[in-house]
């Protein structure tokens, strides 16, 4: 049996879908509601990254839900976070690799703000 969300769920910027995620995530326990908002954030951020969609993802989902409900309304948005997670991990292995004796946590470099416009 496959975790296929329904149709509602997929990869859309639809206020009406939003809407509706948003009433599905108020219902549904924490962990739930990360797991929804993670099966319609792969898909967008798999077309602009591909190869890092999972730890891209992942790293989103660490930032609070309505957050998240922003970036799934505005693929500009979402966009500039990717490309601003994307630039978080080049700077950590750089740090690792050069032997930085500091600790880097990427999530640590993610701005909470989102530009809706």
């Amino acid at each position: 049996m496959s975790n296929v969300p329904p149709p509602a769920l997929l990869a859309s910027s639809n206020p009406q879908e939003t809407e509706m995620l948003s009433s599905m995530l108020a219902a549904a326990p924490l962990q739930q509601q990360k797991q929804m908002l993670g099966e319609r954030l792969f898909p967008l951020i798999q077309k602009l990254k591909d190869d890092m969609a999972a730890k891209i993802t992942g790293m989103l989902l660490e930032m609070d839900n309505s957050e998240l409900l922003l970036l799934l309304e505005s693929p500009e948005s979402l966009t500039a976070k990717v490309e601003e997670v994307v630039q978080v991990l080049k700077l950590s292995k750089t740090t690792t690799k050069a032997g930085g004796k500091e600790s880097l946590h990427p999530n640590n470099f993610l701005s909470a703000e989102v530009a809706v416009n």
